[in-house]
């Protein structure tokens, strides 16, 4: 018999499961619900007192405090990457309406995210500290939900410092907290998952209906961030009738479900409204959604993610993080660290089969847990790609949460229940085991966490993006800023025209100059980003399509102020036309290309002007409409612009000085010498 015999026994379910209510009542006070806000209010005050006295909770706090401190160290290394810039941009250049919240991001339906990132761009726009900072909160937040949870379980016992521990000190929640658009779906999450366990168990002991609502609410936060939210209701079933419902498997499924029906199936509800939304947004994805795998793919990805990533990181590995990406380093251990981490995890599961028959029931809930929310949606998503997925952590960062609900649950039994199939050993040497492994997993992984900060490179990004909001600050009025890819380390090239400076360095800029950025038009002087962040003059690049006048003629020829020249339109917001001209008025340039027709004022030139025009259509041909009897273009080119300098332009300038100078100096100083001889030899003769 467990705690939950009562409630499904008794008619009246309610008070029943009410803890405290039979103890209020022989006392001759009011139940818990009866009593006023001021009484209720100082009770809570006195809890408040008691609990930042005792030790247990002073022990679980400091785990938190160490483990964030430690997380801290890691965001201080860490910068934006990727797809950060990605949510960043699409949060700038769209109006916060239904269309963009429920849009796939990588397959991913994340709302929540969304709106986030959409309040960040307009308050903060890369601020890593607003941005890194929000996710830490939401970590700690995790972790104390995790302890609460073990305390609403086990009750107040030294004995969950332990799992609590290795939630902690778990370095696979650490990478997805360093890349700030994967901490969006899986920090929510891990926060999402213990605050649904936790009012799930207390509404199943109490029958409070709040506790009810608190925990669908739990579980509709999680879905907005995370599309494994979707398999939260599973999880609480499966804990409610492994654990907290009596009664043998599989019958107590039913028992469970029977006894809280209205619950569940509201729980599945949302389950089935989240999958028919996904659906049907599944034409956002853009091909980046779920997909049929490769099965050589998807076996490559089971043994490493299974096999290899989640065991060692699980007990505090890897320490050394290898290989190296722009997002961190990942989880491919060496042999020996595998068989360590296996051996570790066989000898915890038969010690606990040896001391609770039940165990197996935690064990296998972990199995279940890990191959239907991070497995199987791993390999639909990214199936297709190659093996070494497997080694991200990030894609089992929420099972360290899991694993330490599921190490607790196989060695304590749950608060009032009363197992007789349980065999005490000696509790000194029971003692003495836990608390070596888990001092040791938590040293372990505390270096793991503290060894990954050095495989990130924040600080090459962030002088990127520092340097780019110092060059948007004053910028000519008469310039166009046109767009070009940021570098491939910031933004993988595969991304497409989502990796141009218009769409991710605009919210970068006040308003005005960020609407030039977006939408750049046609302008007399020509300015884009190069790989150092600096906004530089531009030039036509070197594969731009060129045009130029017939042999001993100054202007290119027209037949009646119209020519055509063959091209390759691709539709690239970068494709820009130079027109290099001379004109004694004012005059107007059109320009088709494809479905697209550009119109442009170039200004009276008499002695030569150049005017940058964007033209983004797609064909073999651009047809340029002029007037002929005011015009005359001594050249024109049509392609992308590339900056004229690759690094600092006031560094490159006072270089060219320095050199200038010098050499000034050396030719002065070779003058004076010739001067010397010249008078020396007039002296001889």
């Amino acid at each position: 018999m467990n705690d939950a015999d009562a409630p499904a026994a008794a008619s009246s379910a309610s008070a029943a499961r009410a803890p405290g209510f039979a103890e209020a009542a022989d006392r001759g006070e009011n139940p818990p619900e009866d009593r006023r806000p001021d009484s209720r209010a100082a009770a809570l005050t006195a809890r408040a007192g008691r609990a930042m006295r005792d030790p247990v909770v002073l022990v679980g706090a400091a785990l938190v405090v160490v483990s964030l401190a430690l997380k801290i160290h890691v965001l201080r290394s860490a910068y934006f990457v990727e797809d950060d810039f990605l949510l960043f941009g699409d949060a700038a250049d769209t109006g916060l309406a239904l269309g963009y919240l429920t849009d796939l991001h990588k397959g991913h339906l994340m709302p929540g995210a969304r709106m986030l990132a959409y309040i960040l761009a307009g308050t903060a726009p890369y601020n890593w500290t607003a941005a890194s900072g929000t996710m830490l909160l939401l970590q700690a937040g995790a972790a104390a939900a995790v302890f609460a949870l073990l305390w609403e379980l086990f009750g107040r016992r030294w004995a969950v410092i332990a799992p609590l521990a290795v939630y902690t000190a778990a370095p696979l929640t650490v990478p997805v907290l360093a890349w700030w658009s994967a901490a969006l779906n899986a920090v929510p999450f891990q926060l999402a998952t213990a605050l649904s366990l936790l009012w799930t168990v207390r509404y199943l002991r109490s029958g409070a209906t709040r506790y009810a609502w608190m925990a669908a609410g739990a579980v509709a936060l999680g879905m907005a961030f995370s599309g494994k939210a979707v398999f939260l209701p599973v999880l609480l079933l499966a804990v409610a009738a492994l654990f907290l419902v009596p009664g043998r498997f599989p019958g107590v499924l039913w028992r469970t479900v029977d006894r809280d029906l209205p619950f569940w199936v509201s729980m599945g509800m949302l389950s089935v409204g989240y999958g028919m939304l996904y659906l049907s947004r599944q034409g956002s994805a853009g091909g980046e959604g779920a997909d049929l795998p490769s099965p050589a793919v998807a076996v490559g990805i089971l043994r490493r993610m299974l096999g290899e990533t989640f065991p060692v990181g699980a007990v505090g590995g890897p320490v050394e993080w290898t290989p190296v990406t722009a997002t961190g380093g990942l989880l491919n251990p060496p042999a020996a660290a595998v068989a360590a981490a296996w051996a570790g995890l066989l000898l915890a599961v038969l010690a606990s089969l040896a001391v609770r028959r039940r165990a197996w029931r935690a064990w296998a809930l972990l199995v279940g847990y890990l191959l239907v929310v991070d497995a199987v949606p791993t390999v639909i998503a990214r199936g297709r790609y190659e093996p070494a997925v497997g080694y991200d952590p990030r894609y089992v960062a929420d099972a360290a949460l899991v694993f330490a609900l599921c190490l607790a649950l196989a060695y304590l039994p749950v608060r009032n229940e009363q197992d007789t199939e349980r065999r005490r050993p000696p509790r000194r040497a029971a003692r003495a085991v836990a608390v070596t492994a888990t001092a040791a997993m938590t040293a372990v992984g505390s270096l793991s966490t503290y060894a990954f900060a050095d495989t990130l490179s924040g600080d090459r990004v962030r002088w990127y993006l520092d340097t780019a909001r110092r060059s948007v600050s004053e910028v000519p009025a008469e310039a166009g800023i046109y767009p070009r890819p940021v570098p491939p380390d910031i933004v993988l090239p595969w991304n497409g025209p989502r990796r141009l400076t218009s769409h991710l360095l605009s919210p970068l800029a006040a308003p005005g100059v960020q609407e030039r950025i977006r939408n750049p038009e046609p302008a007399g002087s020509a300015l884009v980003f190069n790989d150092a962040g600096f906004l530089v003059p531009a030039e036509p690049g070197e594969d731009s399509a060129y045009f130029g006048p017939p042999e001993d003629e100054e202007c290119a020829s027209t037949i009646g102020g119209r020519v055509r020249w063959p091209v390759e339109g691709t539709g690239s917001p970068m494709q820009v036309l130079t027109v290099s001209y001379t004109s004694e008025e004012e005059t107007e340039l059109g320009a088709v290309l494809g479905d697209a027709w550009v119109s442009a004022r170039l200004p009276a030139a008499p002695d030569g002007g150049v005017r940058y025009v964007p033209v983004p259509g797609a064909g073999p041909e651009i047809t340029l409409d002029t007037d002929a009897d005011r015009l005359c273009m001594e050249w024109v080119t049509f392609g992308a612009l590339d900056p004229v300098t690759a690094g600092d332009p006031w560094q490159e300038e006072q270089d060219g000085q320095q050199e200038q100078d010098g050499q000034q100096e050396q030719e002065e100083q070779e003058e004076q010498e010739k001067d010397g001889q010249e008078q020396d030899g007039q002296q001889g003769r």
